[in-house]
């Protein structure tokens, strides 16, 4: 290993010093009669963005320990929340899933349990609904809660609903899609995004949020700046490690892990409340509280309320309080924006519509979107940590050579080298691309080939040789070029080869950043069927921000997600957004990152570093300013399932609550405290792949479909949807309080125009008003100026706050508490805001 990297870093240093330029390979003789193809898709069309600042303590949840079956006990204890939110000056309050009876699964119609849920079911113009529509009307608040909601027409079953109660007093019912409560429980098909003062609010409940990324994203993509979680959840909340007490390790992991994910990956904020306390009739269940209000950012997690030292900043270690019941607010103020993924040029609704079909028919057709593996011998697979030294193939493919022959020596199935490897990553300005001067284009171009081509025809000897699969990261080109708005690009790619001598590619579909500049986008999965399972390839940013292709994968029967990549992406970044391909949609990954620096060494002379790539990330060689493209210097990661070592059981690593296991890679690598990376070279793992595979629950593929649609009709100029214009039904809101109406003020009668008498010579007015008198308005708390919600397309309704009476200003309040007498309301004055007496 040694000099493999001393020759290497060798011809990486003298390289990017002295920029040489040596290609040894003949590039691409570009079209002077324009000949070519020309890329296109269709025209993307504005989407929504929403932003609001929210004060210290508007937002709240509720660690909520119910009395099971007991409604009345239930809504007395959210009342009296209520009440404490109200002096708080909450303006969003969460409950859990099902609080208002207790959690509840069974699948035996005459048990106690199924009856409970069934027989306490209420309509969405229910008691229950009514009595906190009138709180939320009296106390300008927006209460949502979890309960069960009758079915139409069916008296056996019920719905697992979120009721979200407006400051309007109207009501709407979200359905839990994906439920996992048993046979009393029927799935909903119908999203809700909520239009507010505060922006768009999306509703999703528990295994939702958590299983079901499609809903998030449909949400993500409607504008949604806030995502309700009301949950019931306790997987992994016991005893983990046999000692007798319960630990909340195992569940921390899964909860922050889907949580942080999606607020990292689609930058919504996120209210989660859950229930607290044993619950059932027999005490059968057991949750853990850690209900939070939380963010979540490229390099981490932000916590407001619900973690240790929840202070709003960034921490990837965040400790979940648990074992608590009570209300938390927010402890500072946040502001809660749409995320961009979603509104990003690359996210694809109309691919993902017609994915989607495509299982669901599948699923028409009988066939179980449902797979598990008992594979524990599985591939022996390595990742290769190394830089791609910038416009160097030659430099590259004689260290990925080395890199084969040790993988090869050592019986490596499956080898993954780092996406752009075969170049370097950077893309450069054309001043200070040496490639434009010589060839018009971008590196990226000049150095692509076609697959199979001179390099990939090269190395799949090899792959011959050693029996294995060798994956890489180069770009690749057409017979004839491909142009974009008049500039030539090339595909980022990855390079198959197989054990056979076959040869293929899969192209990106989702760019990152200034990839737009030499890259197009591929259109279409890949998949390998090998002796071990089906696996799935995509490159970087399309695993990390766009799970639909992931998704896709896993219910197509993959067991394998192989994902070269080049980011700069922390280690928490990486093992939440890969690890969950793992433990939720259970297929085991191999991901593997450049490791060094990129571009051009602009930094002094390296002399320690002329013989090796330093391993101290404080030298020279490491530090970010040193080279144009920055440092690589993150991980890669070959992940499973979590196996008990004596039973070999999938399960909870008693030491760290992880459900996958990183084996021995990313930061479980030796030396990784020191480092902060990967090591240098060969990381390999055996793969047991037993207990992978794709088991969601109520998995909708033709509900996810059709919200792909509708999002591509809303925002894809000339798509021609699959469904129709009204394929995704609307959710229903019903008014259930009473808004007092204005009584019709007696005119004057008009005084008789008379010459005889002196009329009073008329006074400009500013308005209609009568001096000496306000005009009635409708009174609302006050806001601060910093706060609004913009939004880049028409909302629903207006968002027009509108400012109450200055304090002491009386006349106002005092006419409308007449107003409201005369309507036969009782009213109270109280800081110059009007609230109705219950």
């Amino acid at each position: 290993m040694n000099v493999l990297k001393n020759r290497f870093l060798k011809r990486a240093i003298a390289f990017s010093m002295t920029a040489v330029m040596t290609v040894s390979v003949s590039v691409m003789a570009f079209a002077e009669d324009g000949t070519g193809t020309q890329w296109t898709r269709l025209t993307r069309k504005e989407q929504p963005k929403v932003s609001y600042e929210f004060a210290q303590d508007e937002l709240g949840v509720v660690n909520f320990a119910p009395e099971w079956g007991n409604k009345e006990a239930n809504i007395e204890s959210m009342i009296s929340y209520v009440e404490e939110a109200h002096e708080k000056g909450v303006k969003i309050l969460l409950f859990p899933e099902m609080c208002v009876t207790g959690y509840a699964y069974s699948n035996d119609p005459d048990s106690e349990v199924y009856q409970m849920a069934v027989q306490n079911a209420e309509p969405l113009d229910g008691p229950t609904a009514q009595e906190f529509a009138e709180l939320s009307d009296e106390y300008d608040m927006w209460i949502i809660y979890g309960a069960t909601q009758t079915v139409e027409g069916d008296t056996e079953h019920a719905y697992n609903s979120a009721f979200a109660c407006s400051p309007d007093g109207e009501v709407t019912a979200y359905q839990k899609i994906t439920p996992v409560e048993g046979d009393w429980c029927t799935p909903g098909e119908t999203p809700v995004l909520l239009d507010t003062e505060y922006g768009l609010i999306g509703l999703s409940i528990c295994y939702d949020t958590y299983a079901t990324p499609e809903l998030e994203r449909y949400y993500a993509a409607l504008g949604c700046n806030i995502l309700l979680n009301p949950t019931a959840t306790s997987r992994s909340y016991g005893d983990i490690d046999g000692d007798g007490e319960v630990e909340d390790e195992g569940w921390e992991w899964y909860y922050k892990d889907r949580l942080e994910s999606i607020a990292s990956r689609d930058g919504m904020t996120i209210l989660s409340a859950n229930l607290e306390g044993y619950d059932g009739p027999e005490d059968d269940y057991n949750f853990p509280g850690g209900s939070v209000i939380m963010q979540g950012a490229f390099n981490g997690p932000k916590y407001y309320a619900g973690a240790e030292d929840a202070d709003g900043t960034i921490n990837t270690d965040a400790d979940i309080i648990t074992g608590e019941e009570g209300l938390l607010t927010n402890s500072t103020e946040l502001t809660a924006s749409t995320g961009s993924t979603c509104r990003n040029q690359d996210f694809n609704p109309e691919l993902y519509a017609e994915l989607y079909a495509e299982l669901a028919e599948k699923q028409a057709n009988g066939e179980e979107l449902s797979y598990y593996s008992d594979v524990t011998d599985g591939p022996k697979a390595a990742v290769v940590n190394m830089p791609g030294i910038w416009g160097d193939k030659e430099a590259n493919k004689e260290a990925m050579i080395e890199y084969i022959k040790e993988a090869g020596e050592q019986g490596v199935d499956i080898l993954v080298f780092p996406e752009t490897v075969l170049t370097g990553y950077e893309w450069k300005q054309p001043e200070d691309d040496p490639f434009y001067a010589e060839y018009g284009v971008a590196m990226q171009v000049a150095l692509a080939e076609t697959i199979p081509g001179d390099t990939t025809n090269e190395l799949s000897e090899y792959a011959k040789q050693y029996g294995m699969y060798i994956i890489f990261g180069m770009t690749e080109k057409e017979e004839t070029p491909i142009y974009d708005e008049g500039v030539e690009k090339v595909y980022n790619a990855a390079a198959i080869l197989y054990p056979d001598g076959s040869i293929d590619s899969y192209r990106k579909i989702h760019r990152a950043g200034y990839e737009v500049m030499w890259s197009v986008c591929g259109d279409k999965p890949y998949i390998i069927d090998t002796e071990w399972g089906k696996a799935g390839i995509d490159i970087c940013r399309d695993g990390h921000f766009y799970p639909e292709l992931g998704r896709y994968y896993a219910a197509s029967g993959c067991t394998l997600f192989i994902h070269p990549t080049a980011t700069t992406g922390n280690p928490w970044y990486r093992e939440t957004r890969i690890g969950s391909y793992t433990d939720r949609d259970g297929m085991a990954a191999i991901t593997c990152n450049l490791l060094g620096g990129d571009g051009t060494y602009i930094g002094p002379q390296v002399t320690r570093a002329a013989d090796s790539i330093p391993d101290i990330t404080d030298e020279e060689y490491w530090k970010q300013e040193n080279w144009t493209g920055g440092v690589f210097n993150s991980t890669s990661l070959i992940i499973t399932k979590y196996h008990d070592p004596e039973t070999g059981r999938t399960g909870v690593n008693p030491e760290t609550g992880y459900a996958i296991d990183l084996n021995g890679t990313g930061s479980e690598s030796q030396g990784f405290a020191e480092r902060g990376t990967s090591p240098m070279g060969l990381e390999i793992a055996d793969m047991d792949l037993s207990g992978c595979g794709f088991r969601i629950v109520n998995f909708n593929a033709a509900l996810f479909s059709k919200m792909y649609d509708k999002l591509a009709l809303l925002y894809r100029e000339g798509y021609e949807s699959l469904y129709g214009e009204n394929a995704v039904a609307d959710y229903v809101t019903k008014k259930l309080t009473e808004t007092p109406q204005e009584p019709e003020v007696p005119q004057e009668p008009e005084t008789p125009q008379n010459p005889e008498v002196p009329q009073k010579p008329e006074t400009p007015q500013e308005s209609e008003t009568p001096q000496g008198a306000e005009p009635v308005q409708q009174v609302t708390q006050p806001e601060k100026e910093s706060q609004s919600v913009t939004a880049a397309v028409e909302p629903k309704s207006e968002n027009v706050v509108q400012q109450a009476p200055a304090t002491g200003d009386t006349a106002g309040v005092a006419m409308l508490a007449v107003i409201m007498a005369a309507a036969g309301f009782a009213a109270v004055v109280t800081n110059s805001r009007v609230r109705k007496e219950r």
